[in-house]
This record gives structure tokens, sequence and C-alpha cells, in this order.
């Protein structure tokens, strides 16, 4: 029984690591522009898509999509914040931006239904030798996708800390989310800022698609767990924190996972929203709360 929850202990955490990648664009999105994408689940699913076309098409290793799905995702979201969001987003700097929730909401709605039409209901999967490979060690035994997730998230999760705390375009972007007025005292852009701060969040969505195709089946519908998952994973880390969102994937991977080995498996997703509900009611801004500096 011991090895048996340890094993569930540390797949939970595998997992949640690629939960907390999928969920930290998201956070990066709300602690710059203050606005809500609820089309995240959508772009998710969009990253799953590109990463399978490349890996069947062009024979690419799995992991090797992973940075072409994040230039991609990057594109994307550039040009949809430039050219979709940007105009909503000024006519309502001045309030709270329904605008931009209501259009995230029939972009959600339009992407699925386009996927749908374009490539059909059936759920596919990349198929290739590494990812069956696994790693035992003892009693205990990982999947060569499981291991990835959790190196790759963690890794990328430090580079984009790193980057907002030690790079100007990272100062210009933290600035913004702090206080746009000031920022734009201080001659910074924050159309420019919105824009990427959108493809960054998407871009690693991009990373996360890729390292979740080889964990999990695609199909149309599929960005709407996650997407749901991501927002609860968020509001648990602490709206508007990196670490947070990578802390918040963590719980929800491990509860996920541990408590599947302790009670029936509806109870435990059941479980993840009971902490969300009582981390909503006793601590509104979240375990790490929002980033400050």
């Amino acid at each position: 029984m011991a090895s048996t929850l340890l094993q569930a202990l540390l797949s939970g955490i595998a997992a949640g690591a690629v939960y907390g990648l999928i969920a930290l664009g998201l956070s990066l999105q709300f602690g710059v522009m203050k606005i809500i994408n609820f089309a995240h689940g959508s772009f998710l699913m969009m990253a799953m898509y590109v990463s399978f076309a490349l890996g069947t098409k062009l024979g690419l290793h799995p992991l090797a999509t992973a940075p072409l799905c994040a230039a991609v995702l990057f594109v994307v979201g550039y040009a949809c914040q430039r050219w979709l969001i940007d105009d909503i987003y000024r006519k309502e700097i001045a309030r709270e931006s329904i605008g931009v929730l209501i259009f995230t909401t029939g972009l959600w709605i339009f992407l699925d239904h386009a996927f749908l039409a374009l490539v059909g209901p059936d759920s596919r999967s990349l198929d290739s030798p590494w990812s069956n490979g696994v790693l035992a060690y003892g009693d205990l035994v990982f999947t060569y996708p499981q291991v990835a997730g959790l190196v790759v998230s963690v890794a990328l999760t430090v580079a984009l800390v790193a980057f907002l705390r030690f790079t100007a375009a990272g100062r210009a972007i933290r600035a913004t989310g702090q206080d746009r007025e000031a920022a734009g005292v201080l001659g910074i852009d924050s159309s420019h800022v919105y824009r990427m701060s959108f493809a960054i969040g998407l871009g690693v969505l991009g990373v996360a698609g890729a390292l979740l195709l080889s964990l999990y089946p695609v199909n149309p519908f599929v960005g709407d767990v996650f997407g749901l998952r991501a927002f609860v994973i968020v509001v648990l880390g602490g709206i508007g924190s990196v670490g947070g969102a990578f802390l918040g994937g963590i719980i929800v991977g491990v509860l996920e996972s541990v408590g599947s080995q302790l009670i029936p498996v509806t109870w435990a997703e059941a479980l993840i929203f009971l902490l969300f509900l009582g981390v909503m009611y006793f601590r509104p801004n979240g375990l790490l709360g929002i980033e400050s500096e």
C-alpha cells in the first residue's frame, strides 16, 4: 500500500507540473491585463493538434514538436491580441473588461466547433516508441512522457520567472501589470506589453500542449476539461502569480492521483473543487497571492 501511494504521489507531482504549465499562461495574462481568457482550453487543444500534425506528417519526436508548437501559439496569441482583443480592451480600460470575457467565451465555442468540423470528433494520440517507454526504480514505474513533462515544466517555469525578474522586457511586463498609467509615464508601450504577454502565455501553452499529447489523446473538446482545471489552479495558487500557478498545479495533480487511490475517482475530482471553494472563501487571493514585486 505504501509503495502504491508513493507511486501515486510522484505520478501526481509529474502530472501536476504539466497542469501548472497549462495554468501559467492564464495567470500571466490575468496578472498583466486583468482579463479572463475563457478560450484558454481551446488554445491548448489547438496546440495539441499542432503537435499531432507535426508528429504524424513530419515524423518529429514528440519533444521536438514542443518548440514549434510554442512558436505557432506565440504568433496566434500576438495576432489574437493585436487584431481581436486590443480594440475591445481599449474601449473598456476604465472598467471591468466584460466585453473581453464575452468575446473569449465566444472564441472558445467557435474554436471547439471549428476543429470538430475540420478534424472530426475522434480522439487521436501520437503513438511512438518513446511515448510507450518506461523508467523503473524498484516498485516505482514512470513513463518517459511523465518524466519529460516534469523536467520541461519545471525548467520552463524557472525560465519564465527569471525572464520576468531579470530582463528589461520582463520588468516592463511586471510594471504594466502593477500600474498601467505609471508604466506609460516611464515610456512603456502598454499595448505592446499586452500583446507580448498574451503571446508569451500562449507560447507556454504550446509547450504544455505538446507535452500533454504524449499523456492524453486529443479531440476537439479536450481543452474544456483542462481549461476548467487551469482556472481552478490559478485561483488556488493566486491570480497573477507564476509560482502560484505551478504550486496550484502540483496540488491538483497530487489530489487527483492520490485521492483516486483512497476514494472513488468521482469523489477525488469533487475534492479538488471542494478545495477550490474553500480557498475562494477563506483566502480569495490564493495560496501565494498576487505577486507584488
